[in-house]
């Protein structure tokens, strides 16, 4: 059986357990696979700076690919390596729709984002990211006169709304992937700046092909990552929708997935 020297997992729901942790044992386990040569990543729809601030704390130092692969930064030396976000035209269209509907959504910047209306979600959102946003009314003249161009749209709001907001996207968007991360969460990139092409780059960083690759993931925003990885594992907590596309299931992220992963396929 072939053991893979590069390993590139999601955070949320993947690396991470159901308090947003990394567990000690999957932590030990990283650590111990970079002793051996091995190339650990981390690929995740988070906005940078609130995954960065995770990863400082357990000084992971490698790559990380942020707003769903349209960031790859080295954290080792603080450099963007690749960076490609929505033009000013798609945001505007995206946040006439999203006011007109009262659709939570956020404008991602350099640090922090924007935000049309205050909601529980922006509680929420702050919560498990540690990262607090700014209230914008005027979100779309903000857009209009801005040189800040971001990496990706988040929108945080009820399924049910989602669910009918959804397919609108889809339609008005064409230049774009609009992508349900979770029942609650839907991400919109431009068009081909995912996580499969952040797994490409990745990989490339080491003189590789995504084939040559592990990914690891659980929700729908996980799935051109692990189409394009050489051997691809849905966690068990996974969406059906991630599953499908896998090619094994792991142990859940509360059972530490990743270590397993890591201790039966990787050098």
């Amino acid at each position: 059986m072939k053991k893979y020297k590069l390993l590139i997992a999601d955070y949320d729901g993947t690396l991470a357990n159901s308090n947003h942790e990394i567990s000690k044992e999957n932590l030990n386990a990283i650590n111990d696979f970079i002793s051996r040569g091995g190339i650990f990543a981390v690929c995740t729809g988070r906005a940078t700076d609130s995954i960065k601030k995770i990863l400082d704390r357990v000084n992971y130092k490698g790559l990380l690919a942020s707003f769903n692969g349209a960031v790859l930064t080295d954290l080792n030396t603080g450099e963007e390596l690749f960076k490609k976000g929505l033009d000013k035209q798609t945001a505007i269209k995206f946040f006439n729709y999203a006011v007109e509907k009262g659709l939570y959504s956020h404008f991602y910047l350099n640090k922090g984002y924007l935000y049309f209306k205050h909601t529980d979600y922006t509680n929420v959102y702050e919560k498990v990211t540690g990262v607090k946003g700014r209230l914008a009314k005027d979100i779309i003249g903000y857009i209009e006169t801005t040189s800040e161009i971001t990496p990706k749209i988040l929108s945080f709001d009820d399924k049910e709304k989602l669910d009918v907001c959804y397919p609108d996207l889809v339609d008005l968007l064409p230049e774009c992937d609009v992508v349900r991360s979770t029942d609650n969460m839907l991400d919109v990139n431009l068009k081909g700046v995912d996580k499969g092409g952040a797994c490409e780059l990745i990989a490339n960083a080491f003189g590789l092909t995504s084939k040559d690759c592990i990914a690891a993931g659980d929700a729908g925003n996980d799935i051109p990552m692990l189409k394009a990885a050489g051997l691809s594992f849905a966690m068990a907590n996974a969406e059906d929708s991630a599953k499908a596309f896998a090619n094994k299931i792991a142990p859940s992220n509360d059972e530490d997935g990743i270590k397993y992963i890591i201790e039966n396929y990787c050098i």
